[in-house]
């Protein structure tokens, strides 16, 4: 099999790093003045988001009040915890909020700072400066920012499917990557962090991305996405989990060819740096247990979830349709890879991924200047602990929730 990437220039290939997956709405919301961030090469090249400050005590006081917790045998004490996410509030990280509003982050001692960077690699570095506890991050962001010093581990799996896949209009005669050959793929534009997936995928279909297919811009409008594909303008998408969604509520329906579940890539985490997960390992169990409290409520009834993230981000929900299908993929991308097991990572995934991302491309590199040691980054360690939990209330509350 033809095993060799194409890149389309040195600076393209700098850009791609910055792999961030979805557009920001809104920036943090801090205004104070931004702290040094740690040096990232090639993470730098994306504006970083604004500043904010970091939410510590010191060690002695955390032992001190951890202690205190276990004495009375309740939950710990209340800490505020500052959670980056690196595109807005609503659906797509639907298990964060719904834990907050139904009380199951407090209950694990966490008083919630929900905050949005500008992408992936503002969270990265935002973390790196010290100026949040957990962040929710792509897959490829995390190992970049690991090889290039970022010290944190990724504890909680978010979501358990790629988040990119090329697909094509059902009534198409494309059915497997292979058959891309002398076609066009829209993509939203040339810089982003997907490309280098893509042409790994074209790559494992012997393709070469530079001179067997063409790679065409379309923007971020999906009305647009799904009109050139009707146009025939494009034959196939590289799109995201999300974004399908909204190319298909304009009447597209799409299949996709990547969708191999024997091939799946590590796809996007959730990180706390590494003195917040010793220092402060109970919470960050608290936290993955909220999380996977949040995830089942959904699936227990996903009316009830909805009506939650309605109330935390109303604009997502005023074509009901819509929402429900939203919503519906949204579960369907963070379904637990084990039953019972919400957050457990497929390490093979991360590695499988960290392989595309530092193979040569026409004798540059991807990215990826440094495999990783992923054990060292990924964990599933606390993965028992996130689901030590009594599931029946939990769906009791679910199927008894009332707006």
């Amino acid at each position: 099999m033809h095993r060799r990437l194409s890149i389309m220039s040195a600076t393209f290939a700098l850009l791609a790093i910055a792999l961030t997956a979805y557009k920001a709405s809104a920036p943090a919301a801090s205004k104070e003045a931004p702290k040094p961030a740690q040096a990232l090469t090639t993470l730098g090249v994306m504006r970083a988001a604004p500043t904010v400050p970091a939410v510590t005590e010191a060690p002695e006081k955390s032992a001190i009040r951890m202690a205190q917790a276990r004495s009375v045998g309740g939950p710990p004490p209340l800490k505020k915890f500052r959670v980056l996410l690196p595109f807005k509030v609503g659906i797509t990280f639907f298990p964060i909020s719904v834990a907050n509003e139904l009380g199951y982050l407090k209950d694990e001692g966490i008083d919630l700072d929900l905050q949005v960077a500008n992408g992936s690699s503002a969270v990265v570095q935002q973390l790196a400066a010290g100026n949040a506890e957990i962040g929710v991050i792509l897959a490829p962001n995390t190992l970049l920012g690991f090889s290039e010093g970022v010290k944190y581990k990724a504890f909680y799996d978010f979501l358990t499917k790629n988040t990119f896949d090329v697909k094509v209009i059902d009534s198409s005669p494309i059915s497997r990557p292979s058959d891309l050959k002398g076609k066009s793929i829209g993509t939203i534009d040339l810089t982003r962090g997907d490309l280098p997936l893509l042409r790994a995928e074209l790559q494992r279909a012997g393709l070469n991305a530079q001179r067997d297919v063409q790679i065409v811009a379309l923007g971020f409008n999906m009305s647009l996405h799904a009109q050139a594909l009707k146009d025939g303008r494009v034959d196939a998408l590289n799109i995201s989990w999300n974004n399908t969604v909204s190319v298909e509520a304009v009447g597209v329906k799409l299949k996709c060819i990547t969708c191999d579940e024997q091939f799946q890539l590590a796809s996007e985490t959730t990180v706390a740096p590494d003195r917040i997960f010793q220092q402060d390992r109970r919470y960050i169990i608290g936290f993955g247990r909220a999380m996977a409290k949040a995830t089942l409520f959904a699936e227990t009834n996903p009316a009830a979830a909805i009506a939650i993230m309605k109330k935390v981000a109303p604009q997502e929900h005023t074509d009901t349709a819509f929402t429900k299908t939203f919503f519906a993929a949204a579960l369907a991308v963070m379904k637990p890879r084990q039953a019972g097991k919400y957050g457990l990572h497929d390490i093979s995934g991360w590695e499988r991924l960290q392989d595309f991302m530092a193979a040569p491309v026409e004798g540059q590199p991807t990215g990826l200047q440094n495999k990783v040691d992923v054990n060292q980054l990924v964990t599933n360690e606390l993965v028992e602990e996130f689901n030590r939990f009594d599931v029946e209330p939990v769906r009791k509350q679910a199927m008894e929730y009332r707006p």
